[in-house]
């Protein structure tokens, strides 16, 4: 019988650098839901505790509050640890990060997305978890490295997101078009799909082909690394936007939207609304809208892997538990990364958010039992992670966002020398 525990739940502490990275989402499904590994702990029991035995632990997602109360329970009654749970919105949460963690403020354990890693990892200040030789089998390599530094730990990556193509059925059969196949659908094949699915009623566009995001996470990194480009070398010191495969690759894009008006100008207020309204066909986003999708098209929804043109790619975006170096409590924090690479976390996390865990994926796709989300999962193994610089990351990141968008949200063609610019002045931002 499992221990009765409190779990306590914190003010809000001090917590840094603004990323601008599309945030991954969870939530609940209309849909079948995993079932929680265990049960709620019940409030209101004393624990007897080993004094500066327990833990603390930060995270900014509300709508994990209730898991990680699970979790907590489950990792108690292993090591006898109590957690303590503190919990802050986004912006509130890398500012406040910022200030605490150099001042060995910060909390054991907190989360850590790799666009902020690439800063704080270097640093220092996050705990080196090498020598804790934990078991990494469960996981692919891809998803944890950007926690490591010069062939060192520094994490343990828990949930993940990946892009994927959405797509309504329903305005598919009234096109009598074909549905995409699961994998190796073409450009020309998508832009020739979207071409037979835009709708216009005299001057104005009824339905839209396809919509698409300028984001450098949902959009813009996997049109270029499909078309054989890469923007940020391997040391990810230097920008380079100014290749021919990325102009090539980002003029295809923007002429579905400004020569063959097809696809949706992402600069267009609620963009992402219109394919909830069948107002467009297909969307590429990531797996953090198929809870909203599911909901709009229930079983008219299908979903698979982006189109290609040279090779498949995607882009990934990955959150991990990592430690202050400073903790006083090295033993504890251990322990709990020891308990964050098995399946049995990966489990708590399914019912909200995709786990890095392999053993565990199968309960987050199974939420959803009509949906094709193994595509999610396979796109992890070809998938690369956001391309961030080593220092300066949060505005080098927002700059490039707002100049992807720029690009596509007017009709302007897109020029070597624009790209040139761009490409210059990001490079100059990481060493402001």
């Amino acid at each position: 019988m499992k221990k009765k525990i409190t779990i306590a739940l914190c003010a809000a502490l001090a917590i840094a650098l603004l990323s601008a990275c599309d945030a991954a989402g969870g939530g609940g499904s209309p849909a079948a839901t995993a079932e929680t590994p265990q049960a709620a702990p019940e409030a209101g029991a004393e624990v007897a505790t080993v004094e500066g035995s327990n833990l603390t632990f930060w995270h900014w997602d509300i709508n994990m509050q209730e898991q990680y109360e699970l979790i907590f329970a489950e990792f108690y009654e292993q090591t006898g640890i109590l957690v303590e749970q503190s919990i802050t919105p986004w912006g509130d949460y890398w500012t406040n990060l910022a200030t605490a963690l150099p001042a060995g403020a910060a909390s054991d354990i907190f989360w850590l997305n790799h666009p902020n890693a690439v800063t704080y990892v270097p640093s220092g200040l996050i705990l080196d978890l090498t020598d804790f030789n934990l078991d990494m089998s469960g996981f692919v390599p891809a998803l944890y490295e950007p926690f490591m530094f010069e062939g060192r730990l520094h994490g343990v990556a828990v949930f993940f997101d990946t892009i994927a193509l959405f797509y309504n059925k329903d305005l598919f059969d009234e096109a009598g078009v074909p549905y995409p196949p699961h994998r190796g659908w073409t450009w020309d094949e998508f832009r020739d799909a979207a071409r037979q699915l835009t709708q216009v009623a005299g001057n104005e566009v009824m339905v839209y082909g396809a919509a698409f995001t300028a984001s450098l996470q949902s959009g813009s990194s996997n049109f270029i690394r499909q078309n054989g480009g890469e923007f940020l070398s391997d040391d990810r010191t230097q920008f380079h936007f100014d290749s021919p495969e990325i102009l090539e690759a980002l003029r295809y894009w923007h002429d579905m939207i400004w020569v063959d008006g097809v696809a949706l100008n992402p600069a267009e207020p609620g963009w992402s609304n219109f394919f909830l309204n069948s107002m467009s066909a297909m969307e590429i986003n990531g797996m953090w809208r198929v809870s909203t999708n599911y909901e709009y098209l229930g079983d008219r929804l299908g979903v698979a892997h982006l189109p290609m043109r040279s090779r498949e790619a995607n882009t990934f975006h990955s959150v991990a538990h990592v430690a202050s170096a400073s903790t006083q409590n090295p033993e504890g924090v251990r322990l709990f990364m020891e308990f964050s690479t098995t399946s049995t976390l990966g489990d708590y996390f399914a019912p909200i958010f995709l786990p890095t865990h392999d053993d565990s994926q199968q309960l987050w796709i199974d939420r959803f039992p009509d949906l094709n989300l193994n595509v999610f999962t396979e796109a992890a193994e070809i998938a690369r992670p956001l391309a961030v610089p080593y220092m300066n990351a949060g505005a080098v990141w927002t700059f490039g966002e707002q100049e992807m968008s720029r690009l596509f949200s007017v009709a302007d063609e897109i020029t070597m020398e624009a790209l040139t610019e761009i490409t210059n002045n990001m490079n100059e931002m990481i060493y402001q």
